[in-house]
């Protein structure tokens, strides 16, 4: 009996010597796998109220935004008290970025009333990189927290079998308490298992998805992104933009405009079922991603008219941009950038008064400094769009080569007026002043984003086909297409119009010129189809009489 009482004596301290350690060894994990969560819950929550303060700074909005930011805090604190290595490692990694986030924040905040949410503003990347960064730093927790939590349980688990084996072999009397002890110990680990993957599964479903609309959100995409890359999947990967929404947010209301934003979130999923995924990144941009060969009208298609809204005094429209995986870019990364300056583009191109106004103000400048160019640059410019439209170019390169024509003599503004209308041939020096206006006009125009390509075009507009063109002596299709369209224009409206140095030509004495220097000056293949223009109703003003200008 005495030996009874010493074996269940001694298995007793066992199992509470084991049980402890199981019990502190699932705390720790527990206290890892809560600051975590928390952490990610609250970077979730900066990231979707710093999309609500986008267009309209809202006093509970910012509560909500500072609430996070305190709890994040408080999260890696956590992370990195709990015992456990390498969540307090990646927690000590994570502090730096957080404090970068409190400045951040700081400055978005105090952005002016009334800010446009383009997508341009540095204030609001700098913050969607650091929420990135810390998305990225506290994904990299290894082991991951679910893992970690079922360890600890299987370690459990295992002490629970250990207690229960050894019982039976001790002595009956020992075995009834220890069985009790088991017991008990295995439904506190169901018990614990439950509560903690509930928790898991709801605080990752909550991390993944848009508060607001209960669309995936950027972080869901980006996985869905790189899963389907690692598996080597062909997709087709969709970005769009509204056009309108901030009127419609002014006019209406923050309440209106998320009720909107909703609806057409509902839209955009109904419209991808069954062959995509929508997803909202942040507010008014949407993300859709088609699986499968798709076309790509039918993709924007798709996505403007799902995203398309109108009613009493509003429009709402939206621009996209597309990227095929891998055809067009093998890393999620990369699609995603290219998909949004193609979404970007169209949104410039759909919205061209700012361009347009830019390209006038430009001509007017040019017009003021010197008289009668003006006229000159716009008869042009109609007639390269013409022969550019013959020629069967996208309707975006038409645009492009009419707007670098209307801005080809640009760098003229840097041209004293006594060269540009001396009577008699140019020496040597004043024919070097002449042929730097087109690097200056590239100069002058490569400094707005939105005119980079034009600027190209500029420059080149005096290449000829046989490379003996200036500035850089190009040849051939070497030239930019845009360029050698200008260039014979250029040339057409030269010959027909009125110089102090020159009477006007013909229409038709300058179809035979541009004819003879085919396949020397200019590309046969352009003059050809400017003469093709020309006979189908598009000519230049014959004797329209212009400032003496060089002819260069």
């Amino acid at each position: 009996m005495s030996l009874a009482v010493v074996a269940l004596g001694a298995l007793a301290v066992w199992a509470a010597i084991v049980t402890q350690d199981g019990a502190r060894g699932l705390s720790s994990a527990g206290v890892q796998t809560s600051g975590h969560l928390r952490a990610v819950q609250s970077l979730s929550l900066i990231d979707t109220q710093t999309d609500a303060l986008e267009t309209r700074v809202d006093p509970k909005e910012v509560v909500k935004l500072r609430t996070a930011q305190r709890v994040l805090d408080n999260s890696l604190d956590r992370m990195e008290r709990g015992g456990v290595r390498e969540a307090s490692r990646i927690a000590r990694e994570a502090q730096p970025i957080v404090e970068r986030m409190k400045p951040a924040i700081n400055r978005f905040l105090a952005r002016p009333p009334g800010y446009d949410s383009d997508g341009s503003s540095g204030d609001e990347e700098r913050m969607e990189q650091i929420v990135t960064e810390l998305q990225v730093r506290l994904n990299d927790l290894e082991p991951d927290p679910s893992r970690l939590l079922t360890t600890k349980l299987e370690a459990v688990t295992k002490t629970e079998r250990a207690v229960r084996a050894t019982a039976f072999v001790l002595i009956p009397l020992g075995l009834i308490g220890v069985a009790a002890c088991g017991w008990l110990l295995s439904v506190y680990r169901r018990r614990s298992e439950a509560t903690m993957r509930a928790s898991l599964d709801l605080t990752s479903q909550e991390a993944r998805t848009d508060e607001l609309t209960g669309l995936p959100n950027r972080r869901a995409l980006i996985e869905e992104l790189e899963r389907r890359s690692a598996a080597g999947d062909r997709f087709t990967l969709v970005l769009a933009d509204l056009n309108g929404f901030k009127r419609y947010n002014d006019t209406f209301g923050h309440p209106a405009g998320d009720a909107l934003l909703r609806r057409l979130g509902r839209r955009l999923a109904e419209a991808c079922q069954g062959h995509g995924t929508a997803a909202r990144l942040g507010g008014d941009e949407f993300c859709v991603l088609l699986f499968g060969e798709v076309e790509g009208d039918a993709a924007h298609a798709l996505v403007r008219a799902a995203l398309s809204d109108e009613g009493e005094g509003f429009l709402i429209t939206a621009a996209s941009g597309l990227a095929v995986v891998p055809d067009d870019a093998r890393e999620p990364s990369a699609a995603l950038r290219l998909a949004d300056s193609r979404m970007y583009a169209a949104k410039i191109s759909g919205h061209p008064s700012a361009e347009q106004r830019m390209s006038g103000a430009l001509t007017r400048m040019l017009d003021e400094r010197h008289p009668g160019l003006g006229s000159h640059v716009e008869e042009v410019a109609g007639l390269a769009a013409a022969c550019a439209q013959m020629l069967g170019l996208p309707d975006d390169d038409v645009r492009s080569i009419q707007r670098a024509a209307e801005l080809h003599d640009l760098g003229k503004v840097a041209i004293p007026s006594a060269i540009l209308t001396k009577q008699g041939p140019l020496n040597d020096d004043e024919w070097t002043f002449m042929r730097s206006h087109s690097i200056i006009g590239e100069r002058i125009l490569a400094g707005v984003p939105a005119l980079e390509r034009v600027a190209l075009m500029v420059r080149s507009s005096h290449e000829r086909w046989d490379g003996d063109g200036y500035p850089d002596g190009l040849a051939g299709v070497e030239i930019p297409i845009g360029a050698r369209v200008i260039a014979a224009a250029d040339a057409f409206c030269a010959m027909t119009e009125a110089r102090p140095y020159a009477s006007a030509r013909t229409s038709d004495s300058a179809r035979r010129e541009l004819l003879a220097c085919a396949g020397t000056q200019f590309d046969p293949a352009v003059v050809s189809a400017f003469i093709a223009a020309l006979d189908r109703g598009v000519h230049a003003a014959p004797g329209q009489t212009s400032p003496a200008l060089a002819l260069t």
